[in-house]
């Protein structure tokens, strides 16, 4: 009885193992892991710019447009309970001939973290404290918070702020506003390609993917806003696929092997029992 459960143990582990590398192989034939596009998505590390003599993001850069009288920072901090980095403009007009006061912080991206990128699924914690303005004739923007996809033509603005969502369509700009609430931790996604697509922008040779501060000389006053939680999951690449016939032949053959193991283990069960019957003759 030992050996007869023995055997059915064993051959349910094995049945089961082949099943197990047979749905493996159909899931994931053909399938490319790719990298994430993006490193150090939280922030977590820190270096010097010894060009700026600024301390940076690692892997990341910070741009900034500002006239003297102007102030920017990049920083880390913790709001509400929550690491966070903090992107700040303190704006002033005294001598001030710039329009735009802005800081980023941007990875570029091209060839095979592009086309990652434009497919991934990107979603990011953002913090936003002061409301969306813009000219209503022109609808050209007169702050911002947020983020930029450049690619030297166009630009892409993904803006959260507590206004409703809507989308303005400007030449080589397309400003996504996204309604989210101020003062508090909100989880938004974006989705480049689809915007790309719907704009009438064909797929660029290079991006810069871009948390963005600004506001323009309309505007004056100490600006802060803060990001967490920068994800970007990167769906396999489908590279080849079975044909009906080939996805078909592996549970075929599976079912034949399984059948020839049955036979095999009752095969050996019954020499086994020949063999003690065998013995008790003797």
């Amino acid at each position: 009885m030992r050996e007869r459960v023995k055997r059915a143990v064993a051959f349910a582990a094995i049945t089961f193992c082949i099943l197990t590398v047979s749905s493996a192989f159909l899931v994931f034939y053909g399938q490319v892991f790719q990298p994430p596009p993006l490193l150090n998505t939280n922030m977590k590390f820190w270096t010097i710019d010894p060009t700026k003599n600024l301390l940076t993001p690692y892997l990341w850069t910070i741009d900034e447009i500002e006239s003297p009288s102007d102030n920017i920072s990049v920083y880390q901090t913790v709001v509400a309970d929550r690491p966070a980095i903090a992107l700040r403009v303190i704006r002033t007009n005294l001598n001030n001939s710039q329009i735009w006061t802005t800081v980023h912080v941007r990875q570029d991206l091209h060839g095979q973290a592009l086309a990652a990128i434009f497919r991934s699924k990107i979603a990011i914690d953002v913090y936003p404290t002061f409301p969306y303005w813009y000219n209503p004739d022109s609808n050209n923007p007169e702050n911002t918070f947020g983020i930029e996809i450049n690619d030297g033509t166009n630009l892409l603005w993904y803006t959260f702020a507590d206004a409703s969502s809507q989308v303005f369509q400007l030449p080589h700009n397309r400003i996504i506003l996204t309604q989210t609430p101020l003062n508090a931790w909100s989880t938004r996604e974006i989705n480049i390609a689809s915007q790309y697509q719907a704009a009438g922008w064909k797929m660029p040779e290079s991006i810069s993917f871009t948390l963005i501060l600004g506001t323009t000389w309309v505007h004056p006053g100490d600006w802060v806003g803060y990001f967490s939680g920068l994800s970007v999951e990167v769906p396999p690449l489908q590279t080849q696929s079975l044909s009906p016939t080939q996805t078909l032949t592996v549970p075929v053959i599976d079912g034949v092997i399984i059948m020839l193991l049955g036979v095999l283990i009752v095969s050996y069960g019954k020499r086994k029992k020949g063999e003690r019957v065998g013995k008790r003759v003797k």
